[in-house]
């Protein structure tokens, strides 16, 4: 008996086995005439370019400092702004050890870099003198609101510190730090407008420190990817201890007031790149991703040979694949954007409930500006955008169905082919159980712009960047 149960069933048997690379029609010819479903299944394969934005959106506490040379995809040189927030300030005041500040120093945290582990390098920080913008794109002049002729400080390091023993260097949540002095004074004026009773607000103290500008002045081969940046002020106070004998006695007591960088005020980070000019050049063979320089690869996908190839019919499936270039691991400094293992900020925090994950965005062109700067939830949707990592078993990134934004530009636009654009990204997840299953995913909730240094390229031509396209067309289902 031929009931619609095992109509279906056939039908969808005839998909996961149908495997011609020609648009075709599959008929079921022992169904009756007005239950006959068609398959078609054609692989279509797609041009793509290499393209470049000048600046990438980056509203982030996370700074990165320091220069990179990759012989493949050329410099980056980073150096960030950032305004502090008085977290913790002085307690006590009138227990201050003569009114006096001991000393100031400014500290970058980061838990891991980029490039040579001794490279000397000395990074310079500038005060900033003129009222910080909202603008969190990555082509920010710091000399517009920067006084660049007297600098705060200047202080050499190598990004792993050589006062730190090999032994500590293998506790895997080490934390580096790097100390650099600043004038005592400038923490002295601090505590005296305190003492006066001012500096009440943020808008204040914003007012009488608006921040600090910190570059690398000399040196190349490594970048720090900050992820706390702070400054200290030491100070000595009295306080009241219990001798041996239980009674009172005067004692002595470093303490200290610290500035912190925070989501509630403003950081700018700026990205330098020196782009091969072949990056860019109409290679018939491959296309380039590089991260943070804004280097994108853009896909022409032929609507007009697909739309005319399925007619009206709806797809089932649209998967795309894009294979990339195997490199020598000891010729390139780079990792690749998207891998499951690269190096990015803690994989999860200390529950391991949330963490991190670096992937590709695909997209189209006109919806970049909004997904980045004004989506609420800056998530891909799998309907208008989609997200992937890369895949080393078969060395590329795989797309498993963009159905729905090939259908949508058949249906809106037949006559011109769909331009989307793939990004490196970052993304924010937590883990979510399933309240019926049990089972545990993750689950992204923000998506970013991927900063960290990172370059792939990817192949052009036949198998090596194709869509394969399952369309039906089903009759009284």
């Amino acid at each position: 008996m031929r009931t619609k149960g095992f109509v279906l069933c056939f039908f969808l048997a005839v998909i996961y086995m149908a495997c011609d690379d020609t648009i075709g029609r599959v008929g079921l010819g022992i169904q009756p005439e007005e239950d006959k479903v068609s398959v078609y299944d054609t692989m279509v394969y797609i041009n793509a370019r290499t393209i470049g934005v000048d600046s990438l959106y980056a509203k982030t506490v996370n700074g990165f400092l320091g220069e990179l040379y990759d012989p493949s995809y050329g410099v980056i040189k980073s150096s960030y702004v950032c305004q502090f927030y008085p977290a913790a300030g002085f307690s006590y005041l009138d227990s201050i050890v003569d009114n006096k500040i001991d000393s100031v120093i400014l500290n970058i945290g980061y838990n891991t870099f980029f490039g040579d582990s001794l490279a000397p390098m000395e990074v310079t920080v500038y005060p900033v003198v003129k009222a910080l913008e909202n603008h969190y794109y990555t082509n920010t002049d710091p000399t517009e609101f920067c006084d660049m002729d007297h600098p705060m400080a200047k202080y050499g390091y190598t990004a792993r510190n050589l006062n730190i023993s090999d032994e500590e260097l293998k506790d895997l949540y080490y934390y580096y730090n790097i100390t650099i002095p600043l004038p005592v004074k400038f923490g002295q004026d601090y505590l005296d407008k305190i003492l006066k009773g001012e500096l009440k607000t943020t808008d204040e103290f914003l007012d009488f420190f608006p921040g600090t500008y910190l570059t690398t002045t000399f040196g190349t081969g490594s970048l720090l990817p900050v992820d706390k940046t702070t400054i200290v002020l030491y100070y000595t106070r009295k306080t009241t201890l219990k001798d041996v004998d239980g009674n009172d006695s005067l004692a002595f007591k470093v303490s200290n007031a610290v500035f912190t960088v925070t989501k509630e005020i403003i950081q700018l980070n700026r990205f330098e790149n020196k782009n091969p000019a072949f990056l860019y050049e109409n290679n018939p063979d491959k296309t380039f991703l590089k991260s943070p320089a804004g280097v994108f690869t853009e896909l022409t996908i032929p609507i007009k040979e697909i739309a005319r190839g399925i007619g009206k019919k709806k797809f089932s499936s649209v998967k795309l694949s894009i294979k990339a270039s195997v490199r020598d691991e000891w010729t390139y400094s780079l990792q690749f954007p998207g891998m499951l293992n690269s190096v990015i900020p803690p994989a999860t925090d200390e529950s391991g409930n949330s963490g991190y994950s670096s992937k590709l965005l695909l997209i189209e062109p006109d919806s970049v500006l909004y997904f980045f700067e004004k989506k609420i939830n800056k998530v891909a949707d799998f309907q208008t955008s989609y997200t992937t990592q890369f895949n080393s078993n078969t060395y590329s990134y795989d797309f498993d169905n963009i159905a729905n934004v090939v259908q949508n530009a058949i249906d809106n636009e037949p006559d011109k082919d769909l331009k989307l654009w793939l990004i490196p990204v970052l993304t924010t997840w937590y883990l979510y159980t399933n309240p019926y299953t049990g089972q545990t995913s993750p689950v992204d909730y923000t998506t970013s712009h991927y900063l960290y240094p990172s370059g792939v390229t990817l192949k052009k031509g036949g198998d090596n960047l194709k869509v394969r396209v399952i369309a039906t067309d089903m009759k009284n289902f």
